[in-house]
C-alpha cells in the first residue's frame, strides 16, 4: 500500500507540475494565471505531504493533506489516495464512494489520470468493500421520522429501488433527514453504531446497534407517541372531574393521556354538570375551563308551587266537607187533629 501511495503521489505531482511548465514560456502571466499557479503549487505541496504521511501509516494526517490538495486541484490520483486513507481507517462506505468518484474523474479526464495498475487496484478494492459492508433491512415507524447514524444523516443512493437503498457514513455530520419511505435498505460499516430518531409528537429514540462484516438482517425502528396533557379547571372549587366516566380527582387537575377522544364531566352539588368531548393529539397541551352554572330550583322548591298547593288543599277540604256532611234529620210531621200526614220524598 505504501508503494501505491508513493507511486500515485509521483503521478499526481507530475500532473500538477505540467501546467506550470507550460506557463513558464509565457512572458508575463496575468493576475488570474498567477493565482492559478499558486493554487497548483499549494496543491502539490499538500499532496507530497500526504504521501509522506501515508508512508508512515499516519492515515488520519495523510487524509487531511490529500483532501486539502483536492480542494485546490481535483485529480483522480488524489481522490484514489483519499480512498486508500478511508479504507485504512475502516471507513468502508466512504472508501467505496471515494473509489467510485476516482473512477468517474478518471473517465472524465479522458482516462488519463489513473495508471492501469491503479484502475485494477480500485476495482479490486470495490469488490473487497462490497463483501465487508453490512446491510440492514429497516422498517421505520413513523415513516416521516428523521434519522442519523453516528451523527450523520443518511445518503440515498437508490431512491427508485424496492426498497430504496441508503448509506450511512458518507454524509458530513449534521441533522437527521427523512428516508424516502418507511422501509429501506441501509448499507453501513461493520461495527457499533448509534442511531438517533426524531419525529413530531413522538419520543426521541437513541439506539445502539452492532453489525458484523458482511451481515444482513432486519431492524425495526419504532418511536412511541408522546402523551397529551389535559388540564381541567373549574369555576367552582373542588368540583369533581371524571374522564370517560372514571373519577380522576377534584379540579384543578392535570392528566397525561394517550392521544384520542375523551368525554370530560365536571360536577358539583347545586350546579348544572359540565360535559364536553376533547380530542387529544400527541404532545398537545389542552387547558379546559369548566364554567358551572347554579341549578335552577325544581318546581317543588318554588314559593308559588307551595301557595298553589295550599290553596288546592283548602279547596279540596271544603269540597270534601260538603260531600261527606250528614243531612240533618227532619222533625216528625205533625198530622194535626186528624192525624193525617203527607210524606214528600
Amino acid at each position: 500500500m505504501r508503494y501505491e501511495a508513493v507511486l500515485t503521489a509521483l503521478m499526481a505531482t507530475l500532473a500538477l507540475v505540467a501546467p506550470l511548465r507550460a506557463e513558464d514560456d509565457q512572458p508575463s502571466p496575468s493576475p488570474s494565471a498567477a493565482d492559478a499557479d499558486d493554487r497548483v503549487s499549494r496543491a502539490r505541496r499538500a499532496f507530497v505531504d500526504g504521501a509522506r504521511l501515508a508512508e508512515q501509516m499516519r492515515w488520519g494526517d495523510a487524509l487531511e493533506r490529500f483532501e486539502a490538495s483536492a480542494k485546490l486541484k481535483r485529480h483522480a490520483g488524489t481522490t484514489y489516495n483519499i480512498g486508500i486513507c478511508h479504507r485504512a481507517l475502516g471507513r468502508y462506505t466512504l472508501a467505496q464512494a471515494t473509489f467510485r468518484r476516482a473512477l468517474a474523474e478518471h473517465e472524465a479526464s479522458g482516462e488519463t489520470e489513473l495508471a492501469p495498475s491503479l484502475l485494477e487496484n480500485t476495482r479490486a478494492y470495490l469488490e473487497e468493500i462490497d463483501r465487508v459492508l453490512a446491510s440492514l433491512d429497516v422498517t421505520l415507524s413513523p415513516a416521516d421520522a428523521t434519522i442519523t447514524v453516528d451523527g450523520r444523516p443518511l445518503e440515498t443512493v437508490d431512491v427508485d429501488g424496492k426498497p430504496p437503498t441508503l448509506v450511512a457514513g458518507t454524509e458530513p455530520p449534521g441533522a437527521g433527514r427523512k428516508a424516502p419511505s418507511g422501509r429501506f435498505r441501509l448499507v453501513l460499516d461493520p461495527g457499533t453504531h448509534i442511531f438517533v430518531l426524531n419525529a413530531k409528537g413522538h419520543g426521541n429514540v437513541v439506539l445502539r446497534q452492532s453489525v458484523a462484516a458482511g451481515a444482513s438482517r432486519h431492524l425495526e425502528l419504532k418511536l412511541e407517541r408522546l402523551p397529551a396533557e389535559l388540564a381541567v379547571r373549574s369555576s367552582e372549587a373542588l368540583s369533581a372531574v371524571s374522564l370517560d366516566g372514571i373519577d380522576v380527582g377534584a379540579a384543578p387537575v392535570t392528566l397525561l393521556r394517550p392521544p384520542g377522544r375523551y368525554h370530560v364531566e365536571v360536577r358539583k352539588a347545586g350546579f348544572e354538570p359540565y360535559e364536553t368531548d376533547v380530542m387529544l393529539r400527541s404532545a398537545q397541551e389542552v387547558d379546559l375551563l369548566a364554567t358551572l352554572n347554579p341549578e335552577e330550583p325544581g318546581i317543588h322548591e318554588r314559593w308559588w308551587f307551595w301557595t298553589s298547593i295550599g290553596a288546592a288543599v283548602a279547596t279540596a277540604a271544603v269540597v270534601t266537607y260538603f260531600v261527606v256532611k250528614p243531612e240533618p234529620e227532619r222533625p216528625p210531621l205533625d198530622g194535626g187533629g186528624l192525624g193525617w200526614a203527607i210524606r214528600v220524598p
